[in-house]
């Protein structure tokens, strides 16, 4: 992972999923709901010792006994992990809204846990565009679990999809992150700011409930809190939202899209406070792809985001019948 992944030289090495640092991780329980579970469970691994070459060093028992139970959750909760590897460059899929001429909007999918580049065709996000008249190309990125956990995610979402973008002309590239997939376009842009145009975060992973929020909602919000702190301290979630108190105003323009009954709205209603409200859609959904799709296609449906690349019909010449 390069530099610009790690912050200021000298930082920890431990870096953990998005490229930030865990050495002051906090090793707790793991959390009731099913969503949260993922981070727990990278957690857990990053902390049994690996069998070393040179050491020939194992385990402890209770390592063994951390590491079966994170595997163990893991696959209960159908993560891939264990079945898809990382490839370089990325995977992903890009469509022509016109084949055979590039438009100049590119639209970047990032999935969320456990989910796959093909998420976004199957439950209707595409066809919701054409439907809403929307002019733009897309790419649906198979930036999976495996990725986070190994630390390459903003790397190769930079180097792999991003970078060629730009160089292929796209104008403007806007970044769609569900779930886990709105904490990588964070990310990306805590690292690179203002390298894209936009970001519409669906029900992006913030945290869950708990010690951190409570400490936010007490400061009186993201602001507060985040003045105390420094950028590169804490755990993934901590950094996150130290970035967010600080440089929300320098955020490309953001949309928030979430279900009031999502678990993890808690945190999804502090970041509201940090966005114009024209921003921010909520309706009574949970944490799920119904949820989404009505979302995705209330923003498609309006000016909002793609006011710009709406289609404009072609004018009946006079006298036609």
């Amino acid at each position: 992972m390069g530099k610009d992944e790690r912050g200021a030289a000298g930082s920890c090495k431990r870096d953990g999923p998005g490229g930030l640092c865990t050495a002051t991780q906090r090793w707790g329980s793991p959390p009731g709901n099913v969503d949260c579970c993922t981070a727990w469970c990278i957690r857990s691994l990053m902390r049994v010792r690996r069998v070393s070459l040179h050491s020939i060093s194992l385990p402890s028992t209770s390592g063994w006994v951390r590491l079966f139970l994170a595997g163990a959750m893991l696959l209960s909760c159908g993560c891939s992990l264990f079945l898809r590897g990382t490839r370089v460059p990325i995977p992903s899929v890009e469509t022509r809204f016109s084949p055979g001429r590039q438009a100049s909007t590119l639209i970047v999918f990032l999935p969320g846990r456990g989910g796959s580049m093909g998420d976004f065709e199957r439950e209707g996000f595409l066809s919701i565009l054409r439907e809403t008249g929307v002019v733009a190309d897309t790419v649906s990125v198979d930036a999976h679990l495996g990725y986070y956990f190994e630390r390459t995610v903003l790397e190769r979402l930079h180097h792999d999809v991003l970078q060629p973008a730009r160089t292929r002309g796209y104008r403007r590239i806007v970044v769609v992150g569900v779930s886990l997939g709105g904490l990588g376009a964070l990310l990306h842009e805590r690292d690179h700011p203002g390298w894209v145009d936009a970001l519409v975060l669906m029900a992006p992973y913030l945290g869950k409930e708990g010690r951190l929020f409570s400490q936010i909602t007490a400061s009186g919000g993201p602001v507060g809190w985040a003045s105390e702190r420094e950028l590169r301290e804490g755990a993934v979630e901590e950094q996150l939202w130290v970035h967010l108190g600080r440089n929300s105003q320098r955020l490309p323009e953001t949309w928030l899209l979430y279900g009031r009954r999502d678990p993890f709205s808690v945190g999804h209603r502090l970041l509201s406070p940090l966005l114009p409200s024209t921003r921010v859609l909520s309706n009574e959904g949970a944490h799920d792809w119904p949820t989404w799709r009505a979302l995705w296609r209330q923003l498609c449906a309006g000016p909002m985001v793609f006011g710009a690349e709406k289609q404009v019909p072609h004018p009946v010449p006079a006298g036609s019948p």
